[in-house]
């Protein structure tokens, strides 16, 4: 007996082909790996920025301090200078404020004296210093008067009240006279410390 063959090739199930599936975008995953990764490149470049602005500003506060404290030394030696400064005014006040002027004797002598009278050999010496700390000083001169009137209304010019802030115990002595009929005499006189003052004749 002859054996049998099945000779259909129909398949009993249908015969399915599988393809791999393929996906149409990125994975979910690596989207969010790339996110992560500009955000902290950009942290990154943040805190560089921060960093080198922090340096400048560290700098630039350091420059500030060190100009303030050349200003501060500055000010101290400026301070320094003014208060020798003005002890050194203070000391030329002082000197100024004894010290004794001449001029102003010269300036009375031409007002008070008469046009006919004549004065020479002016002198003065000191006689030591008053309360006021100027020194006193005397005066004295020789003179030719015109005749003796005129002597007499010189030394009535010399001892008017006017003149008392001025001279004290005016005096004319050693009367003489000439052959051409003038009079010769001696002036002398003390001069007020104050109108001496150099202070009070500068502020004047």
């Amino acid at each position: 007996m002859e054996p049998k063959f099945q000779t259909s090739f129909i398949p009993k199930k249908p015969v399915t082909t599988s393809e791999p599936i393929r996906s149409g975008g990125m994975s979910l995953l690596l989207l969010v790996s790339i996110i992560i990764f500009l955000v902290s490149l950009g942290l990154a470049g943040y805190v560089f920025l921060e960093k080198n602005l922090l340096i400048q500003k560290i700098n630039s506060d350091q420059t500030t301090i060190e100009t303030n404290k050349s200003g501060l030394v500055s000010d101290s030696i400026t301070v320094e200078s003014l208060v020798e400064l003005n002890s050194r005014i203070n000391v030329a006040k002082g000197l100024l404020g004894k010290h004794v002027a001449i001029s102003p004797i010269f300036n009375f002598l031409q007002q008070a004296t008469l046009k006919s009278v004549r004065f020479k050999n002016f002198s003065f010496s000191s006689l030591g210093k008053s309360d006021t700390g100027v020194n006193t000083v005397s005066i004295q001169m020789s003179g030719v008067a015109k005749d003796w009137e005129t002597v007499a209304s010189q030394a009535d010019e010399f001892g008017k009240s006017d003149y008392k802030k001025i001279i004290t115990e005016p005096k004319i002595s050693d009367l003489s006279l000439n052959a051409d009929g003038s009079v010769s005499f001696i002036f002398s006189a003390y001069v007020v410390s104050d109108f001496l003052s150099y202070k009070n004749n500068t502020n004047n």
